[in-house]
Formats: structure tokens, sequence, C-alpha cells
């Protein structure tokens, strides 16, 4: 016994004979669970045996369990080695600080197979898990584009408009809620009146707006006196009408009735409508507006905020807009919560708000 063991190899020697980059895979004893270990090459060299040192990350795998025991750090300096070892270390932790691992399935590899455990696919939630931990590598992101690529999942330039999307709700929340933000925006967008800031950033962002609405006319000018926000053509075909206020205009008085001011916009959408409808025939006005039918003309009002209201004047709202066919009247705030919804970042704190909305025609 004594003979064989001067010929045992020891564990430096072992990690050092191992190649960069591959991943190994040993058995327990009792066969219970594995050691998966994958050996890199350190940055620095050992000068004194003019040898890079190696570095082994080694995973205690209970295969029965399908978790992660411990986890052991080794660093070999010739034939010196020093370890550190984790008792328990959450995996997805592992992955996200070290990236050895970010791209593997234990079980498969385990297995000799590479694939996607049942019960994952059967959990939700470890699916979206399994989903955050690939994406957070930015090489784990392109692989999740490929695959839905190649499986007909998106189309080409869906991720970067998703993204774009989220950047836009972001922005808007912003330039809402911050007057430092909104003075920037202005800024670099170079425009005198903050009219016109809104103008700007709903038609860069006309989506925002609502899915009824499918595309911004040229054409704004309806006679000598009316000029609208947007004239848009509906999902259906047909002109309809946006006219934005501006977030500060002041909605309702101390008794929940809608102001003097509101009063003024709502009758301005109605003449809107009355002259979208007086230029049926006009041929000159038709061919500006893309030969869209004119065909009673709906129009929504963009007007003030809803943040801080009260229970008696949201009800006052849902009244107000339930009393309109062809007008909807909608505040910033009630746009920024749909907005948010549609992205995926809403906490739902205007749920009352934004049930009113749904209520009242304006889709989600």
């Amino acid at each position: 016994m004594a003979i064989l063991e001067k010929f045992r190899a020891s564990e430096a020697d072992i990690i050092k004979n191992k190649k960069d980059g591959v991943v190994y895979v040993a058995d327990f004893p009792r066969g219970s669970g594995k050691y998966i270990s994958i050996v890199e090459a350190s940055a620095n060299a050992d000068l004194d045996v003019k040898i890079s040192s190696k570095i082994q990350l080694r995973v205690t795998y209970l295969t029965e369990r399908e978790k992660i025991n411990g986890v052991e750090i080794a660093k070999v300096y010739g034939d010196k080695i020093e370890k550190i070892h984790f008792s328990t270390l959450d995996f997805e932790r592992i992955l996200q600080l070290l990236s050895l691992f970010s791209e593997l399935d234990l079980t498969a590899i385990s297995n000799k197979a590479i694939v996607l455990d049942e019960s994952i696919i059967a959990d939700s939630d470890e699916v979206l898990r399994f989903l955050k931990l690939i994406a957070s590598d930015p090489e784990g992101k392109d692989k999740i584009s490929e695959i839905a690529k190649n499986y007909g999942l998106i189309r080409p330039g869906d991720i970067d408009n998703a993204i774009q999307k989220k950047e836009a709700v972001e922005l808007f929340d912003a330039i809402l809620n911050s007057e430092e933000k909104f003075s920037e925006y202005k800024r670099g967008l170079e425009v005198r009146k903050d009219e016109e800031v809104w103008q700007r950033f709903f038609s860069e962002n006309s989506w925002i707006l609502g899915s009824d609405f499918v595309d911004i006319l040229d054409e704004r000018r309806l006679d000598v006196e009316n000029i609208t926000d947007y004239l848009l053509k509906s999902f259906d075909g047909f002109v309809d009408i946006v006219e934005l206020k501006l977030p500060s205009a002041p909605f309702w008085t101390t008794e929940s009735v809608p102001r003097s001011e509101l009063t003024s916009a709502t009758m301005q959408c109605s003449r809107y409508i009355l002259q979208t409808e007086r230029r049926i025939n006009d041929l000159k006005f038709n061919k500006k507006i893309q030969n869209t039918p004119i065909v009673k003309p709906r129009i929504t009002l963009i007007y003030s905020r809803s943040h801080n209201w009260s229970e008696g004047e949201k009800e006052a709202y849902r009244v107000l807009n339930s009393s309109y066919t062809t007008l909807n009247i909608i505040t910033y705030d009630h746009l920024l919560e749909r907005s948010k919804r549609l992205v995926g970042i809403s906490k739902h704190e205007e749920i009352d708000s934004v049930e009113d909305i749904k209520s009242d025609g304006i889709p989600f």
C-alpha cells in the first residue's frame, strides 16, 4: 500500500494536468452525487516554476435532490494548492458572480445529455428564473434572440422595439414627474412651447396613444381657425382626432365639477369633429389625409393629471366620460399607467383609474 502511495498523483498535479475549459464529471464513491469541475489558466504566471497557475471551480452536485451542496475554488501554484470552501451558496448567485457555469444545465451534464429538465418546463417561475439567468450574460441575450428567431417566436427587430418602448415609457415618466427632466428634454428638442414638447413626444411614440390608432396622418389643419394636434387613421380605417392639453391644465373644482378650462377644451373638440365632417367632399383635403374615409370621427382629449384624485373625483370622471359618445377624456397619468402595463413595468398603483379608462372604450 505504501508503494502505491508513491505513485498516487497529488490533487495539485491532477488540477495542473486538466485541460482548460473542459468540464470534468466524477461520481461520488457511493453514487449519490457527482463532482463537476472546470479549470481555467490564471492570468498570472508562477515565476518560480515557470508555469501558469491554474484555478479550479468544483461543485458538489447531489443527483437525487438535483441541487448544489457545496462549492470549492482551488488555485495551484506549482506544488502548492490553496482552497476556498463554501458549504452552501446559491446556485444562481454563483453563476452571476463567476459566470463559469452560466450556460450549463448540471442535471444534463451529469446524465451526459443537454436537455431542459421537465420539472423546469412545468414551472413558470423556474422558466423565468432560468431565462433571467441566461439573459444576465450579454452572450446569453444573443442566444435567446437567436433561438426565438429560429423558432419564429419573434420577428427581426422585435427585441429592439420592446427595448425602445420601455425606454420611451421611462422617458414619459421622467418628463411628466420631474420639471428638471422636462426642461432638459425641451432644450434637447429646441422648441419654445411646452405644448410642442408633448406633440413631439407623442409623434415619436404614437403607440402610447392607444391601439385604436394605426397611423398619424400628415394633415392637421381643418380650416383657417382650427388646427388639431393629430389626425389619425384608426384601426378600422377611418379618421379620428387626438387633442393635447398640458398636464398642468386644471380639471376639477373643489366640488368635483369640471373646471371652465376643461369645458372649453371639450367644446373645442366638438368644433374639430364638426369641421372634420365638413371636409368629407374636399378633394384637396382628402388627398392630404391619404384618402382616409371620414365617417363619424371620434376624438380623444389628453388632459391634465389624475395621480392624486380622490375617490369622489374618480367617480365623477367615470360619470363625465360616460356622457360623451364621440369624445374620450384621458389624463396623462392614465396614459402613463397604460403604457407601463403594455411594456410590463406597471405595479398597478392606479388600477381604479385604469379600469375607468377601459370602461369608457379607450383600448388597452
